[in-house]
C-alpha cells in the first residue's frame, strides 16, 4: 500500500476501518443474496408473466449489481491524489477536486492518525495511513508551500494517568 507517483502525481492509498470493511462485505453478501432470492423467484413464479414482473424483477437485479459494483470500486480504488494544480479525493467512481491554492492549514493529529485539511472555513479530515503521514503532508506543502502545518505530538498513557491524578487548585 505503498503510494505511487505518476506525471508529477503522488498517489496515496485510502485508510480503510476494520468496521468498514466489515460493512462493505455485508452489502457484498445482501447484495449477492438479493440476487439469489430474485432469480428463485422468477423460477418458482415459472418466468415473467406480467407487466409488474417486467419492471420488479429486473429493477431488484439490476439495484443488487450497482451496489456490488460500488462497493467494490470503493475497495479497489480509494485514494488521494496531490498533482501540481489539484488535490484529489476519489473513492471509487466519485471523485473531488479541491484547488492547492485554496488549502491553508494541514493538521495531522498522530495519535488517530487523521489529517485535517481546511480550505479557507471549509475543512476535511482524512484518515491517513501511519507509514506515510509525513509524505502526505510534505507533498501537500511542497504543490502549495503557503500551507501552514501543525501537529500533535502521541501522548503516552503516563502522562495522562498523571494529569487525571493531580488536584485541581
Amino acid at each position: 500500500m505503498k503510494n505511487k507517483s505518476t506525471q508529477n502525481n503522488q498517489r496515496f492509498r485510502f485508510k480503510f476501518s476494520a468496521k468498514i470493511i466489515i460493512l462493505c462485505v455485508l452489502v457484498l453478501l445482501l447484495s449477492l443474496a438479493g440476487i439469489g432470492l430474485t432469480v428463485y423467484r422468477i423460477y418458482n413464479n415459472g418466468g415473467i408473466h406480467g407487466f409488474s414482473d417486467v419492471l420488479k424483477f429486473p429493477l431488484l437485479i439490476a439495484v443488487c449489481i450497482f451496489c456490488i459494483i460500488v462497493i467494490v470500486s470503493l475497495l479497489i480504488s480509494s485514494e488521494y491524489i496531490i498533482s501540481d494544480e489539484f488535490f484529489t479525493t476519489k473513492f471509487g467512481f466519485i471523485k473531488t477536486k479541491f484547488p492547492l491554492k485554496s488549502i491553508t492549514q494541514i493538521e495531522l493529529e498522530r495519535d488517530e492518525h487523521k489529517l485535517t485539511v481546511r480550505c479557507g472555513e471549509e475543512f476535511s479530515v482524512l484518515s491517513v495511513m501511519a507509514e506515510w503521514q509525513e509524505d502526505f503532508a510534505s507533498a501537500l506543502i511542497k504543490a502549495n508551500p503557503d500551507i501552514d502545518y501543525s501537529y500533535t505530538l502521541p501522548q503516552s498513557s503516563d502522562e495522562n494517568t498523571k494529569k487525571d491524578e493531580e488536584p485541581k487548585k
